[in-house]
């Protein structure tokens, strides 16, 4: 007899995985290596097989010996009423958004996936609140995936909530100005009993270990984790991923509206820090990748994906802006050409690169060089050279800008680059633009960020997509013009819906810079693929548009 038993996976992914066992027989183990991911466990000295392979299990082991299956039991839940002390929150939240905080009252790790824009911020403000005065949590501790969200989130908490806040390793100076201290100085300040309920941080902190264990065993019990944009810790060798797997907490919240980035592997690490996945980082990775090319370790596409959707779905909360009815978002791709003298550079760097291909080895750093230069080309192209060539990206953002202003509304000029927002800075000066980039101190980029928001005489705003492309809101503004774009379609909705979210009371639109006949058109491609991929495990749906760029895209890869 071959007994196979529905089980919570031991070392795969998804729900549910089945445990093989039997008496010993070579012809057993022959046919169950044939079965797709079926692993051997040398702990237990036992096989076991995803859920999704149960089928071709059953079929090859059928003609060996008889089958016995024993299902898990389903989990019936029975409805909690849950009454939520509204009149003590100082703003008041819009009907799904306290659906999500009853939503974390029943339920100790998940994930909330509101689209940007739908104010996970607030939700969880209050839900930690319920928690407190319910004496459920001591402490909440905030980690920010994105650096300068850590005063964002101060901010929202002194906004909306008359709980206390404070960020690691932060303190006044003698001349009354804020100052956040490294590594040395927040395991000092945790080491310290703290007062104040919300602490925030970054999680680039998560790198030092001391202070992973100080966070665990301190002497400020935080019982509440919660981590915002929870998708830039997608890569599971990065020390500050494996400093944030070792946190350890009564609830555990992951957020972000832009789960998958690229591909499915981007769910691994927060699915693991909230104990919803076992597997391994490998059998997740094999699990639900394809792989193909010359030596068959090239990632050429993605399997079970319906598991992994399925799986979020049950430990998350999604809702999209429609709810809001929101004022319309109009996104338009405008095609620029170039103009002889810049045509002409951006085809020499172009022909030194195809030159240069044959020479060097194309590893993923090269091709990002090479790659960085093209786009570079057609938006700053006197960093690539002595002589001023002229950009036409600049000058076609520089009408806009001008035609907007005029009629009394305020813009966003995202970037990839420094570059061209450093010299549009100059060239719009009449206007007061404000600058948030790399070269900006946390301490500017709030006065810079307070400036726009809220003083009619600043009517553009200069910002790379990394430093203000999430958390942000930037409702004063209802124009935004990209001059690139960032890889996915991920960070380029964020970016977006920095102006299109609440708050928004004016018809929205965004302009997409793209410089014709270049690498401009491909990255939009790209970027259309991977949104393709996210549209189907996060909400269900997909383009037709989105499918055949997705079908080009795989295509590509096997030439």
């Amino acid at each position: 007899m071959i007994y196979l038993k529905e089980q919570i996976p031991y070392k795969l992914p998804g729900e549910t995985s089945f445990s093989v066992s039997f008496n010993y027989d070579q012809r057993i183990v022959d046919t169950i290596k044939q079965v797709p991911n079926a692993i051997y466990h040398n702990k237990l000295k036992s096989w076991e097989i995803p859920a999704t392979s149960l089928s071709r299990a059953i079929t090859l082991l059928s003609n060996l010996d008889s089958i016995d299956i024993t299902l898990l039991e389903e989990e019936i839940k029975e409805p909690i009423e849950v009454k939520l002390n509204e009149e003590s929150y100082l703003t008041k939240p819009f009907p799904y958004q306290l659906e999500g905080i009853k939503f974390g009252l029943t339920n100790s790790n998940w994930l909330l996936l509101d689209a940007p824009g739908l104010g996970k911020t607030l939700q969880m403000i209050y839900l930690a609140q319920e928690l407190k005065e319910r004496g459920e949590i001591n402490h909440c501790l905030v980690i920010c995936g994105v650096n300068t969200l850590k005063h964002n989130w101060k901010g929202e908490i002194e906004k909306h909530s008359n709980l206390s806040a404070h960020i690691l390793g932060s303190r006044i100076t003698k001349k009354g100005t804020e100052k956040i201290g490294g590594n040395k100085e927040k395991l000092e300040d945790l080491k310290k009993v703290r007062e104040e309920f919300f602490t925030i941080t970054n999680i680039e902190s998560l790198r030092d270990s001391n202070i992973v264990k100080e966070i665990n065993s301190g002497k400020t019990k935080f019982d509440l984790i919660l981590f915002d944009e929870c998708h830039k810790a997608k890569s599971v060798g990065a020390q500050q991923s494996k400093g944030l797997q070792k946190l350890v907490a009564k609830y555990k919240v992951a957020m972000t509206g832009t789960l998958l980035t690229n591909n499915p592997l981007d769910a691994y690490v927060p699915l693991k820090w909230l104990e919803l996945d076992n597997s391994t980082a490998t059998n997740f990775k094999y699990y639900y990748c394809v792989f193909g090319g010359p030596f068959g370790n090239e990632i050429v596409g993605y399997k079970n994906t319906d598991v992994l959707k399925d799986q979020i779905s049950k430990h998350s909360l999604r809702r999209t802006k429609d709810l809001l009815e929101l004022p319309p978002k109009t996104v338009i791709k405008e095609y620029v050409t170039m103009e002889d003298k810049q045509s002409t550079f951006y085809n020499n760097i172009l022909d030194g690169i195809i030159d240069q291909v044959d020479k060097v080895n194309l590893n993923p750093a090269n091709i990002l060089s090479m790659t960085t230069r093209l786009r570079q080309a057609t938006a700053s192209p006197w960093v690539l050279s002595s002589e001023d060539i002229p950009s036409v990206k600049i000058d076609r953002a520089k009408d806009l800008v001008e035609e907007i202003a005029d009629n009394g509304d305020k813009v966003i000029i995202f970037s990839v680059f420094k570059d061209p927002l450093n010299r549009l800075y100059t060239e719009l000066s009449k206007f007061n633009p404000v600058l948030i980039t790399g070269d900006v101190s946390e301490v500017d980029i709030e006065i810079n960020k307070k400036r726009f928001q809220e003083d009619s005489k600043y009517k553009v705003m200069l910002a790379t997509c990394q430093k203000a492309g999430t958390g942000f809101t930037f409702t004063a503004a209802s124009y935004a013009i990209f001059i690139d774009t960032p890889w996915t379609a991920a960070e380029l909705e964020q970016a977006q819906d920095r102006i299109h979210r609440i708050g928004s009371n004016k018809a929205v639109f965004i302009y997409e810079l793209i410089t014709k006949d270049t690498i401009d058109e491909r990255v939009a491609e790209i970027v259309e693929t991977k949104e393709a991929i996210s549209d189907f495990i996060i909400d269900n749906k997909i383009s037709q548009s989105s499918l055949d760029s997705l079908k080009k895209y795989i295509l590509d890869f096997k030439k």
